[in-house]
């Protein structure tokens, strides 16, 4: 069972990378920014995110854990940790600096009762939720600011991008200037909602 329901989550996050980064870029928004315009993960080495997908009337959470490190000249490498729900699995990524293209992966841990450790297709980066390269380039509509305050009561203005394909998927950014990462990501569709709150991360110092 326990499988059976990780296997299902990844078949979800494949079909919603699949949507919208096909359909947005076929029709994109006048006055666009792309998503590398709104966040830069060139500035972070280190991020980590709360993920909670709400699917079929229930919840699923776990934590996804990434360490990237960016090189202008050279591949650029990333690993993606995922933990929790029935996974406990290390992805090591690499990738195009400047095209931010999933040159090769490599999955060792578990999805479910299954182990692998072996190399596996650069598609499988759309089974992961986003973790800075998928959408990279998707064009996004600038939708206004919100207000947030967190539990000490402190306030901060968000903007708000938002991009929807032409199936009805839509990715929403709240987004911070100081902040090289968004501090909320939103997936949405008809039949499940995805949200990642970012719990941690680290500048790149160049160290």
């Amino acid at each position: 069972m326990r499988r059976k329901i990780a296997l299902a989550l990844l078949l979800i996050l494949a079909m919603a990378a699949a949507g919208c980064v096909s359909g947005i870029q076929a029709s994109p928004y006048a006055g666009a920014v792309t998503a590398n315009q709104i966040y830069d993960i060139r500035n972070a080495s280190y991020w980590k995110y709360g993920v909670v997908m709400s699917a079929g009337g229930t919840n699923a959470t776990w934590n996804m854990t990434v360490n990237n490190t960016w090189r202008p000249d050279g591949e650029s490498q990333m690993t993606a940790g995922t933990v929790g729900n029935g996974m406990d699995i290390l992805y090591d990524i690499g990738y195009n600096a400047s095209t931010y293209r999933v040159d090769r992966m490599h999955a060792k841990g578990y999805i479910g009762d299954f182990y692998q450790d072996r190399d596996v297709s650069p598609l499988q980066i759309q089974t992961l939720p986003d973790t800075g390269l998928l959408y990279y380039f998707v064009p996004m509509q600038y939708m206004g600011n919100v207000t947030v305050k967190d539990a000490s009561g402190r306030t901060a203005g968000l903007h708000v991008f938002s991009a929807t394909d032409n199936r009805g998927f839509t990715l929403t950014y709240w987004a911070h200037p100081a902040m090289p990462l968004p501090p909320k990501i939103e997936m949405t569709a008809r039949d499940f909602k995805i949200t990642m709150n970012l719990l941690d991360y680290k500048l790149d110092t160049g160290d």
